[in-house]
């Protein structure tokens, strides 16, 4: 398993990051840099991918709508920062990917190039430069992981992360009616007709998610699947998520607001069974331990000096 100290581990790859990585080009053979960031080269290539994911997205990279052009050069050059920092770390703690993560790669190069191909041409970036950048972005799982998953052996972290869990995420099964028709706002009386409705299938549903299904059959609604939510989810009313995990388990209870009305059963994540948490288990890592790793790469990637050569 490919675990290392964390901060400790990155203080070393980048103290050693000068000097083994001094005076190499990340990616451009003989092409003159378009700058150097620590004594390590970044082709004008890669610099143009980084500064047209800034010009496309600035407010992905907490700028305004209109930047000024110093600011997105500004932005573009922290993300090659990154790409240096990634690469450098993988590389000295003597990581590997995987032929799974490898053919994922390719996969993603091949579709990205093929739907973007005559604007990656039109910008000067690659299928190879391409294809090194998204390799990048993989090794920073790789290294994530290596630094925070300690692997499900470890009895200690996996029942932090169940709670984990447990405490931010809630399962339900829904019927869930928007008070319009083709566009059109119901009358008080037909909103009042739906929500009697939601009543008559909460009164008919026993502690089985078959009966809710049934009940909601035979009123003419269909019951959804089981929705697993985060508390921090978008697409549900402002606190929908709170009056659904305050919920009883195998409950139905009716939930109203402005423009639609819930039928909502409570659903127990634990009794959903282990292959639910297995394929949230990389998720919730993530979501655990990821504040601690942006502040342990950003303190690091702020210690590199730049110079500018030709942007």
């Amino acid at each position: 398993m490919r675990v290392f100290n964390r901060a400790g581990a990155l203080l070393i790859a980048f103290a050693m990051l000068i000097t083994a990585l001094s005076g190499c080009s990340l990616g451009f053979g003989e092409e003159k840099p378009a700058l150097v960031i620590s004594g390590t080269g970044i082709s004008r290539e890669i610099y143009n991918y980084y500064y047209d994911l800034v010009e496309g997205r600035p407010g992905d990279y907490g700028l305004s709508d209109s930047p000024k052009e110093k600011e997105k050069e500004e932005a573009a050059v922290g993300l090659c920062k990154r790409y240096i920092a990634l690469n450098s770390s993988f590389v000295i703690h003597n990581l590997r990917l995987s032929t799974s993560e490898k053919v994922s790669i390719s996969d993603n190069v091949n579709n990205h190039w093929m739907r973007f191909k005559n604007h990656y041409n039109k910008i000067g970036v690659s299928k190879q430069t391409l294809n090194k950048i998204f390799t990048s972005a993989a090794y920073e799982d790789v290294i994530f992981s290596a630094m925070y998953d300690k692997g499900v052996t470890d009895k200690a972290q996996e029942a932090a992360i169940k709670q984990y869990f447990y405490r931010e995420y809630a399962a339900f099964r829904s019927v869930c009616v928007y008070f319009t028709n083709n566009g059109k706002e119901m009358t008080q009386a037909e909103k009042q007709n739906v929500i009697n409705d939601m009543y008559d299938i909460s009164a008919a549903s026993d502690d089985s998610p078959e009966s809710f299904a049934l009940a909601s059959s035979e009123k003419g609604y269909s019951a959804s699947d089981v929705v697993v939510l985060s508390r921090n989810s978008d697409g549900y009313p402002a606190g929908f998520f709170d009056t659904v995990y305050d919920q009883f388990e195998g409950t139905v209870k009716v939930i109203t607001y402005g423009d639609s009305v819930f039928a909502v059963r409570k659903e127990s994540l634990e009794k959903l069974g282990e292959g639910l948490y297995a394929g949230y288990r990389s998720a919730l890592i993530k979501e655990m331990y990821d504040e601690e790793w942006q502040k342990t790469i950003n303190s690091y990637i702020d210690t590199f000096t730049v110079d500018e050569k030709n942007i």
